[in-house]
């Protein structure tokens, strides 16, 4: 099965003069399970434009917080007309000034003051969630086999293609390496226990022993369910490496989705004569998810 990028996240387009505003927004959506992108994410010595110009490719919605700042930034300008331009589900907020024209003839949400938007506004954007991850369930019901633990009580389905390992708490699958890319593993696993211990030891670790990682680490919610959701990027042994990990529970029982994804670093490392052809490391990332949204409590 070859993996689709699918559209992701919500992306906040602000000016950095309105930024107190922002944060208390993007902590606001998050607190109800949205998956929220501001430019904080971004790292330093990433080529900027290439990241933003990725995120917004990339997003379920596009949030514009319309403000006197806003109006002035071209950054945003430029943000609000390539989100137009790949016809992104719009959502313009007006902290404050007039109406733009870009936005005047269609429904907006005003916070003067500094409110908040609603419930309403939080809807809109969960229904346009919910469709993605319909999607994702769909497609791992129909090509997926299907793991069911009677034992810790819940069922998932996940990757038929690969090497598949099981012992009484882990299901390990190695994915097969795409030949001629930067790949060098891609594995993926399903942990299960009662220890009643959400977060991944792996991405514990990494917080209190090397600052220089990525860890972003967020609550998001799926279908109901309530997921600690972690992403780590490291690199080390001329690779780069990149985990994503999903966990939920129940009662005393935990289970933890996680895919890893190692690449070649070419400027480092070569796998021999010739270009090293590239994979789309964002549309990989989304093993896990065609996964995590086929998750079912057997309660």
């Amino acid at each position: 099965m070859e993996f689709v990028k699918i559209m992701g996240h919500i992306f906040i387009s602000y000016s950095h003069k309105d930024r107190e505003y922002i944060h208390k927004l993007a902590e606001t959506l998050q607190a109800s399970g949205l998956d929220v992108w501001i430019d904080d994410r971004i790292d330093y010595g990433t080529r900027w434009s290439l990241v933003i110009e990725d995120a917004i490719d990339r997003c379920d919605s596009f949030i514009l917080v319309a403000s006197e700042n806003s109006r002035q930034s071209e950054w945003v300008q430029h943000e609000v007309a390539r989100a137009k331009r790949l016809d992104k589900p719009f959502f313009p907020i007006l902290l404050n000034g007039r109406p733009w024209l870009i936005f005047e003839s269609t429904q907006y949400y005003e916070v003067r003051e500094g409110n908040l938007p609603g419930e309403k506004f939080i809807n809109a954007l969960r229904r346009l969630e919910l469709s993605r991850f319909e999607y994702y369930r769909l497609v791992a019901e129909q090509y997926w086999p299907v793991y069911r633990n009677d034992k810790y009580k819940f069922s998932i389905h996940y990757p038929g293609e690969g090497e598949f390992s099981e012992t009484d708490n882990y299901v390990h699958i190695r994915l097969p390496k795409l030949q001629g890319t930067d790949h060098d593993t891609r594995e993926f696993s399903i942990h299960f226990r009662t220890d009643h211990f959400l977060s991944d030891k792996l991405i514990n670790r990494s917080l209190m022993d090397d600052q220089h990682r990525y860890v972003d680490i967020r609550y998001v919610e799926i279908f109901g369910l309530t997921f600690l959701r972690e992403l780590e990027h490291d690199g080390g042994m001329s690779r780069q490496h990149q985990h994503i990990i999903y966990s939920t529970a129940l009662n005393s029982t935990v289970v933890t989705v996680s895919f890893h994804l190692a690449i070649v670093d070419p400027g480092v490392y070569s796998l021999g004569p010739g270009r090293i052809v590239k994979v789309d490391q964002e549309a990989e990332k989304e093993i896990v998810m065609y996964s995590v949204c086929s998750f079912t409590w057997l309660y």
